[in-house]
């Protein structure tokens, strides 16, 4: 059986700036942005870290990579760190997610794959 040869093209980088370009995008990468740095002053605060500690752990931890090779140690950290848990993971999947939507959609449209909606009435 034979492939179908179908010319690759770069979407990456026009999809990306697509979506950037969407005001719900430019919210959400605020509002994770402001949690990151918000919650790296706080690390640094409350664990005496220094900034690049306090943005690494504050970025791996709602990306729930979680690697483990630094943790809060004072009951003030481990309690903040839950409330940024809950508020932080909900951002960040919503602004990857508004990301790979704009990015497949990008894809989409230049592979020739979207649905036609049919004759306009």
């Amino acid at each position: 059986m034979k492939r179908k040869h179908v010319k690759r093209r770069r979407t990456f980088i026009p999809g990306f700036i697509a979506a950037v370009s969407d005001p719900g995008v430019r919210i959400l990468l605020s509002l994770t942005a402001t949690v990151v740095v918000v919650g790296a002053a706080v690390y640094s605060f409350l664990e005496g870290w220094g900034v690049v500690d306090s943005v690494y752990f504050a970025t791996v931890t709602i990306a729930t990579v979680g690697y483990g090779d630094i943790a809060p140690v004072t009951t003030a950290g481990r309690l903040f760190t839950i409330v940024y848990i809950v508020i932080g993971i909900g951002l960040f999947v919503a602004l990857a997610s508004a990301l790979a939507s704009h990015l497949v959609e990008r894809a989409r449209e230049d592979l020739g794959l979207l649905e036609d909606d049919g004759p306009d009435e």
